[in-house]
């Protein structure tokens, strides 16, 4: 009775200590899994981080620049070429000579990109009076004396005009008589070198033999000379 009683007790503990065994292998199993997942999760967290900055931080395609340095060529310009008009040679009217009884308003000069211009502006009543344009070699004679003056430039367009500038009485342009304007690179000098009955003359110096052309307009009468500055 006593044998059975000792074996009895021995199995049980036997018993005991078989599932403490298992109990603790399963524990450090599960402890295993555990972190093992745990690793596999934080590895794809990971994963997913490295991808996510890997889509922000992908390189995007920028526009070309277009700098001088590179060489890259810069778009075209959409400014026209300058036109080449007129010639060097005299203009006039149909008859240089006709007198007329307008009188000199105003003479100044403009600036544009393909030529710079002179306009001499006339007041008054009557049919415009005649002209002519030409290069002359210099000195210019002033007026009726024998008295010469060289204009600035190296090469000088004479305006003559068949009316008064100013006339014996005051009326009339009331301006300076020699202008060096500063509002342009070529028109150098204009200089008015005879006002005398009825017969008007300027003298415009430039820098060089340009093509020129001349107009007569209107509202108010004027004579426009354009001097092609410019030409390509």
């Amino acid at each position: 009775m006593k044998n059975r009683m000792a074996i009895a007790a021995t199995l049980v503990l036997l018993a005991a200590c078989s599932s403490s065994s298992s109990d603790s292998g399963a524990t450090t199993t599960a402890a295993t899994t555990s972190t093992s997942a745990s690793s596999t999760t934080t590895d794809a967290a990971a994963t997913t981080t490295e991808g996510s900055a890997g889509t922000t931080t992908a390189p995007t395609s920028a526009a070309p620049t277009t700098t001088a340095a590179t060489g890259t060529t810069a778009a075209p310009s959409t400014t026209a070429p300058c036109v080449v008009r007129g010639n060097p040679l005299p203009d006039s009217s149909s008859d240089p000579l006709l007198m007329s009884s307008l009188i000199g308003a105003d003479i100044g000069v403009g600036d544009h990109p393909c030529f710079e211009r002179v306009v001499i502006e006339l007041q008054g009543t009557g049919d415009f009076p005649g002209w002519a344009v030409e290069y002359v070699d210099g000195p210019v004679r002033l007026g009726e004396s024998d008295d010469f003056v060289e204009i600035e430039g190296s090469h000088t367009l004479l305006l003559r005009m068949g009316m008064w500038m100013q006339t014996m009485e005051g009326d009339g342009y009331a301006g300076p008589t020699q202008i060096f304007p500063t509002t342009v690179d070529h028109i150098l000098e204009l200089r008015m070198t005879e006002n005398w009955e009825g017969m008007t003359i300027w003298a415009i110096g430039v820098d060089d033999e340009y093509s020129f052309t001349t107009d007569v307009l209107s509202s108010p009468p004027r004579l426009v000379i354009d001097i092609q500055v410019a030409e390509s």
